[in-house]
Parts: structure tokens; C-alpha cells; sequence
């Protein structure tokens, strides 16, 4: 009975309409890939070697995320062509707005890290610099272990952000002559 019911031109036009949104997708990719498109890639910084000092909870992942990138992690500072010493990490909570009967409705998160660098052959270490890291929820007790969670989401959003932040500041610099 449902056959019935359609005739060849229904058919015809479902047909060319999924043939027509296909070929729109096919020209959407194509057009995206020989237009060089592609995702953001780590600037390639230019030391080989490196020696970070100094410990917080970014290291680890900074470690990691510069052997990805082919840079060689030496026990020395005399060994390094840069010096990177992690001076002070913050993670701190604000009250960002309350309720008309003074119960929290917003919190503020916020996260820094504080380093400096020195290149080999330069007499003097860079002045420190922060990157940091910002975000704000909404908070109600009757969902507390969510909001806990989404704490701890926003959080390691926010170490992702600064690590991804001090690896461009990175990129950025240059090897003394």
C-alpha cells in the first residue's frame, strides 16, 4: 500500500535531493582540501635541546608534549640550548555572583603558571612571564558531585589552554648568536 502511494516523480525528486546534498559535501571537501587546509599544528621550536626545572603539575604534561616534538629533555642546564625553570603555579576559586539570599550562584576558576627562560649563551634569564587560565560555572548544592566534575573539566581545560599557550611563547623564540 505504501508503494502505491508514491509515485515515480516522489522517488525521482528523494533520489536527486540525496544525490544533490552528496555532491554538495563531495565539493565542500574538495574545495577545503586543495585550498591547503589543515588543522592547527605546534610551531616548531627552534631548540633541540632543553632542561626544565622547577615542578608543578604542567610538568609532566610539558615534558611529554615537548618530546612529541622531537626536543631532547637533558638532566643538565649546561647541556641545554634552553633553560625553562617553572617558578610558581596558582589555582584559585572566586565567588563570581551570589543569589538575592547570599548562596554562591557563580564561581570563577582561575589557573597561572609563572616561568622564565634563558637561552644558551645569554648572560641573564628572561623576565618571568604568566600565562593563564580562566573560566566561570554555575554552582547549586543539589547537583554538587556534577559540579565537582565540571570543576575538574574546566580546570584541565584550562592547564590544557596554558601548556598549549607556553609551547607557542615558546615557538617564538630564538636561539642566541
Amino acid at each position: 500500500m505504501l508503494l502505491s502511494r508514491l509515485t515515480p516523480f516522489s522517488l525521482n525528486r528523494f533520489s536527486l535531493t540525496s544525490i544533490v546534498k552528496n555532491c554538495g559535501w563531495l565539493v565542500l571537501v574538495a574545495a577545503l582540501t586543495s585550498c591547503g587546509f589543515q588543522l592547527r599544528q605546534p610551531s616548531p621550536i627552534a631548540f633541540k635541546t632543553m632542561f626544565i626545572s622547577g615542578s608543578s603539575t604542567i610538568s609532566k604534561p610539558l615534558r611529554k608534549a615537548l618530546t612529541e616534538q622531537g626536543i631532547k629533555l637533558v638532566e643538565s642546564a649546561e647541556d641545554a640550548e634552553l633553560q625553562l625553570e617553572l617558578l610558581k603555579e596558582e589555582n584559585e576559586q572566586r565567588i563570581l555572583s551570589l543569589s538575592g539570599t547570599g548562596v554562591v550562584r557563580e564561581y570563577e576558576l582561575y589557573y597561572r603558571v609563572q616561568y622564565r627562560t634563558k637561552v644558551a649563551g645569554e648572560p641573564v634569564w628572561g623576565l618571568p612571564l604568566v600565562m593563564e587560565g580562566r573560566r566561570d560555572y554555575t554552582y547549586n548544592d543539589a547537583n554538587l558531585l556534577a559540579k565537582q566534575q565540571e570543576q575538574k573539566l574546566l580546570t584541565e581545560s584550562m592547564q590544557t589552554d596554558v601548556l598549549n599557550g607556553i609551547l607557542r611563547r615558546l615557538s617564538a623564540l630564538k636561539k642566541a648568536e
